[in-house]
């Protein structure tokens, strides 16, 4: 994963930099002006750095070196934090929101992290997970997922909304609130040509040519290409009861 995500940090920042735009996740989370703010998996920093207006700190958490130092050099207020999201090297109670956006469908064990997350809130703070969101149908999840591994080896699993609730409840977690997003996005914009290369681009389009109308992500082909609907999970939840 870390080879991958650092061999793409530049172009990967240059393709996501949009990303949340429709999303409005400083609203959504309902941050307090002054927090502490970090992110698990912050990537370059597109989402954390939303926040740079209203927290009194941000900290970007991530595996990845070369993601961590384009998030600094887009975002100077960021604070890196090399790291492990089973493993954060964060004080117990010190963070006012944590957060993980884009992240969790790397992870092969989610609960974990999850707990870490939970272990560094404050009391009464709020963590909030955003994350590419499959149907709820087993064969096409298993579609999505070939397709997503074709594209970005080091992806683990995409999973349906029922799967993020149970995580969090098995984390100590209670939902306070929950939004599906759904943007239609561009092949071409998802792939971007000189951030992806241009055999693994082929063998994706070759796959969504055969089994597209497989994962449940509405491609459709038109004059300018294909086209595909990207589904987000936006949850905020709190230490349960």
């Amino acid at each position: 994963m870390q080879s991958e995500f650092d061999r793409a940090a530049h172009g990967f920042a240059e393709r996501t930099k949009t990303r949340f735009d429709n999303l409005d996740p400083v609203g959504f989370s309902q941050v307090a002006p002054g927090a502490t703010v970090a992110e698990v998996g912050a990537g370059t920093g597109n989402f954390l750095s939303k926040f740079s207006e209203v927290a009194g700190k941000l900290l970007a958490v991530d595996l990845t070196h070369g993601m961590l130092a384009e998030a600094i050099d887009r975002e100077p207020s960021i604070q890196a934090v090399q790291g492990d999201g089973a493993r954060l090297p964060l004080r117990s109670s010190s963070v006012d929101l944590i957060m993980s956006a884009q992240a969790f469908h790397h992870i092969w064990k989610p609960v974990p992290v999850l707990l870490e997350m939970r272990r560094v809130m404050e009391r009464d703070g709020r963590l909030l997970l955003v994350d590419q969101v499959a149907t709820e149908s087993y064969e096409q999840i298993a579609f999505m997922n070939e397709l997503e591994v074709l594209r970005d080896p080091s992806h683990a699993t995409s999973r349906a909304p029922s799967a993020f609730r149970i995580m969090i409840g098995q984390a100590g977690l209670q939902i306070e609130d929950e939004r599906i997003v759904e943007v239609r996005n561009r092949f071409e914009e998802w792939m971007l040509p000189g951030e992806f290369p241009p055999e693994r681009i082929d063998r994706v389009k070759t796959f969504v040519s055969d089994h597209g109308a497989e994962t449940g992500m509405d491609f459709v082909l038109d004059d300018d290409g294909y086209s595909f609907l990207r589904r987000r999970i936006m949850i905020l939840a709190r230490r349960a009861a």
